[in-house]
């Protein structure tokens, strides 16, 4: 990673047998951008603190001090705050990288663009496996809502991936997608929604419901944690930035 970032000088290690410049030379005047900067090493997020700080590297291997200029956007899906307390990312660092923060919500806190996205995948797929999908089924539509999307979009995009692969068509099927049936069996061997009312006769307003219930417990969270937002997102499973952002956006 550290010669990809800084480049390095040949005879540096075996197989650099020529000189090489790195992402932050070749981005000169322009912008790089960093994804899954979490899983950056100490010595690479030590020089990458140099760079940002005074614009100075050494290539892997050098001894010449190089300068450069570069805008740098990083990307993580990792609590980099939870791995500054853990000691495996520098505080200095992320105060560097996060000058200006833009916190993008899980996919389970903006359902309205599961399906949006997922009609995207299955047409993007359709055209690489040379199966023309008409669309997705309803049951289909409500099992990728209904579904708790742990590895948000990438998750998604391999779901879509498999199911187009493997269907059929012309509708994508909830078979295809190989998700969980309300009456399936959870992992503790109670059945999938067993524990949640039935839908009455005159039907319900599902997105109300949902609002209703992640209202319920962002407060219940809050008046546990004695009104400490921190404490307030652990016990929800959340970062601090995504609870407040749910918590801002239903108390209006």
């Amino acid at each position: 990673m550290e010669s990809e970032l800084f480049g390095h000088v040949r005879g540096a290690f075996t197989g650099a047998v020529t000189h090489k410049k790195g992402l932050f030379e070749e981005a000169q005047g322009g912008t790089l951008f960093l994804d899954e900067v979490g899983d950056l090493s100490p010595e690479a997020q030590a020089k990458m603190l140099r760079f940002l700080e005074e614009g100075e590297f050494y290539r892997v291997g050098g001894t010449r001090k190089l300068t450069a200029s570069a805008r740098v956007v990083s990307a993580t899906n990792k609590n980099l705050e939870k791995m500054i307390a853990g000691g495996l990312f520098r505080e200095d660092l992320y105060y560097r990288l996060s000058v200006v923060r833009v916190m993008v919500p899980s996919l389970n806190d903006r359902r309205e663009d599961i399906l949006p996205i997922a009609r995207y995948f299955l047409v993007e797929y359709g055209r690489k496996f040379g199966k023309p999908f008409a669309g997705i089924s309803p049951e289909a539509e409500e099992a990728l809502q209904g579904w708790h999307w742990k590895g948000n979009v990438r998750e998604l995009k391999n779901t879509l991936e498999r199911a187009a692969l493997t269907g059929k068509g012309p509708l994508l099927t909830r078979d295809d997608l190989g998700l969980a049936r309300p009456g399936d069996r959870t992992g503790s061997g109670e059945p999938a929604g067993a524990l949640f009312p039935s839908i009455p006769p005159s039907g319900i307003d599902l997105a109300s419901v949902q609002e209703s219930l992640e209202r319920h417990y962002i407060r219940e969270a809050i008046r546990r944690a004695g009104g400490n937002e921190s404490k307030a997102a652990r016990l929800l499973n959340m970062n601090h930035h995504t609870f407040r952002y749910r918590r801002k956006k239903l108390e209006g």
